[in-house]
């Protein structure tokens, strides 16, 4: 029984380093194919990649005109560490109310196919968060277009 337990285990480690040595492999060869894509499109010139949309939430209420929309497009490839935020725009409402439309740009060098981004949003007053995205919109990558229209949920205060 036990030179079976480590039979088991030498197998499964060895299967281990095998897939990290296809993972080794592969990934070269899959890395020049996106490359030439940014390149060829714009004459050399690294072209920027737009991410458009809108931020809103359902609730009847108007927002305090101190309030900020701040709006990120995020790597959000893996799951064990914090998404990587690649671009960012911060509007103030200064009386305007929802929704509010933003343009996020980011170089096209930074996008990998292999990856996934999201584009998230929150809307504060000072440090006080008053509305948040509770579902992931998936942009750019996987089938995923170029927009995407966000609708926040509100925060409801902690009681003191």
């Amino acid at each position: 029984m036990g030179r079976m337990k480590r039979r088991t285990s030498l197998l499964l480690i060895s299967a281990a380093a095998g897939a990290s040595l296809l993972n080794a492999c592969a990934a070269p060869s899959s890395t020049p194919a996106p490359a030439p894509a940014p390149s060829g499109g714009g004459g050399g010139a690294a072209s920027p990649l737009r991410v458009t949309g809108t931020v809103a939430y359902r609730e009847r209420i108007a927002l305090d005109p101190s309030a900020e929309v701040v709006v990120q497009l995020l790597d959000v490839s893996r799951m064990d560490a914090p998404s990587v935020t690649l671009a960012e725009q911060r509007i103030k409402a200064n009386g305007k109310q929802p929704p509010f439309a933003f343009e996020l740009k980011v170089d096209a060098a930074r996008i990998d196919p292999r990856m996934r981004y999201a584009v998230s949003a929150r809307i504060l007053r000072g440090e006080q968060l008053l509305f948040i995205n509770d579902t992931q919109y998936s942009v750019l990558t996987q089938g995923n277009g170029t927009t995407a229209n966000l609708v926040l949920v509100r925060v409801t205060p902690s009681p003191r």
